[in-house]
């Protein structure tokens, strides 16, 4: 038997804390525990699902480019490439096809107020036809240039496609002939 001789009304309320407040202090401390953990990760998700549409952004500009240069590549004859690619690697293993003997040629039969641009060479069969670009201060110049093309006989047929002339006073103009190797 136990006799409390005790005045005071709060000799019971350790009992009480024990069984109603500290139960709902732990409630409180785990559900704010729970809540910064889940707010923590909430905002890591985001910051990952914010990447994610990045890289997709980027896979799908990728994707559009290769789908270009799928469509450019598509645009290339396969048999035809690889009929000039052979033709222009038998022409590097012989040393046929001299750039050096072409520019020297040039050289020669280039008139002194004639500036070569660009020059393209395209195979079709055995011949070589080169597009020329360049640019002259006179049509007289030019016609010099197609003239002296025509007498060379390394070069066949000059035909003059495109002319036109520069606001600066230049013509610039667009050649095409056939280069022959080996004669």
């Amino acid at each position: 038997m136990n006799i409390n001789f005790s005045t005071k009304p709060c000799v019971g309320k350790r009992e009480k804390i024990l069984k109603i407040y500290l139960p709902f202090f732990l409630i409180i401390v785990l559900t704010l525990v729970n809540l910064s953990v889940f707010l923590y990760y909430r905002l890591e998700n985001s910051s990952s699902h914010g990447k994610i549409d990045k890289l997709k952004r980027e896979i799908s500009n990728y994707n559009k480019k290769i789908a270009l240069n799928l469509s450019d590549l598509k645009k290339v004859k396969f048999k035809q490439f690889k009929k000039e690619y052979a033709f222009y690697y038998s022409m590097s293993v012989k040393r046929k096809l001299s750039w050096a003997d072409l520019f020297e040629r040039f050289e020669k039969i280039l008139p002194e107020d004639v500036k070569l641009a660009m020059i393209s060479p395209k195979v079709e069969g055995k011949k070589i036809l080169l597009s020329i670009s360049a640019e002259a201060k006179s049509k007289e110049s030019e016609l010099k240039f197609v003239e002296n093309l025509a007498k060379n006989k390394k070069f066949a047929h000059p035909f003059i496609e495109y002319e036109s002339l520069d606001p600066s006073g230049s013509l610039k103009f667009s050649i095409s002939v056939e280069y022959r190797i080996g004669k």
